[in-house]
């Protein structure tokens, strides 16, 4: 598959300037681009904002690799399920059902 330049420079626009990850980290796992942008690494990485943002998890302590490489469930297990006390509806803004604001 090849990728569009379009494609890697929104992918790495996202994972950079939005997610702040450092382009050396995205570089030693290159595989990364090739996921869907939409489906993959925006919910990914948007719910994983989330807890940082509520200090539910550390920056420091997650890797990229961690986030956007696992399987569906793993990634449900450890970021979603896992805080689903503290945010009951981290799963529908996962799903793209809600909006951070009704977090």
């Amino acid at each position: 598959m090849i990728l569009s330049e379009k494609k890697i420079s929104k992918t790495m626009d996202f994972l950079v300037n939005k997610m702040g990850w450092d382009s050396k980290m995205i570089a030693s796992r290159p595989s990364v681009i090739f996921y869907n942008l939409e489906n993959r690494i925006i919910p990914r990485c948007s719910t994983v904002h989330f807890l940082f943002s509520r200090e539910l998890i550390k920056k420091k302590e997650v890797k990229l690799s961690t986030v956007l490489v696992p399987t569906e469930k793993y990634f449900l297990e450890k970021f979603v399920t896992k805080y689903e006390k503290q945010v009951p509806k981290l799963y529908d803004f996962y799903q793209g059902k809600i909006g951070i604001e009704e977090l």
